[in-house]
């Protein structure tokens, strides 16, 4: 069945908002964008349900890698999933540093499934793919560090 275009919008505004809550520190509103099961997959590892993702997210934060950060989300496409009151959404995200001179810290592509609940819809699993120039432009910085002792 497809989606309407009420709820496609409504998918792209959780993951817009979501990101807006990251950026913010909002930790509840960025942990609720889960269904309490939900699981969040990234390089840094998988986190099943709340307490797991709210764990994650309060150590990313308190250690500083949202600090002066604003996402950017685009590319957002949104499809029916195989089941009524599921979909799928892809999109892509750039990680900004806005509170320095501005720079791209990150940049990749999100792929989730998310469900309709009684409070609005929900992610079932968010997973995040950061771009491999992230990673190659810190080994160089590491490279260059080292390569002059």
């Amino acid at each position: 069945m497809p989606l309407s275009l009420e709820d496609k919008l409504a998918i792209i505004e959780l993951s817009n908002a979501q990101m807006r809550s990251l950026d913010e520190h909002d930790i509840d509103a960025w942990v609720d964008a889960w269904v309490p099961d939900g699981t969040f997959v990234a390089t840094y590892g998988t986190f099943a349900g709340h307490a797991a993702i709210r764990t994650f997210i309060e150590g990313h934060i308190a250690a500083g890698k949202e600090d002066g950060a604003r996402h950017l989300m685009t590319n957002h496409v949104v499809a029916a999933g195989h089941t009524a009151g599921t979909a799928t959404l892809t999109c892509a995200v750039t990680k900004l540093q806005v509170e320095e001179p501005p720079y791209i810290i990150a940049s990749g592509i999100y792929r989730d499934v998310v469900v309709r609940t009684a409070d609005g819809w929900r992610f079932t699993s968010r997973e995040l793919s950061i771009d491999r120039g992230v990673f190659a432009r810190a080994e160089l910085a590491a490279a260059s560090n080292g390569g002059g002792q």
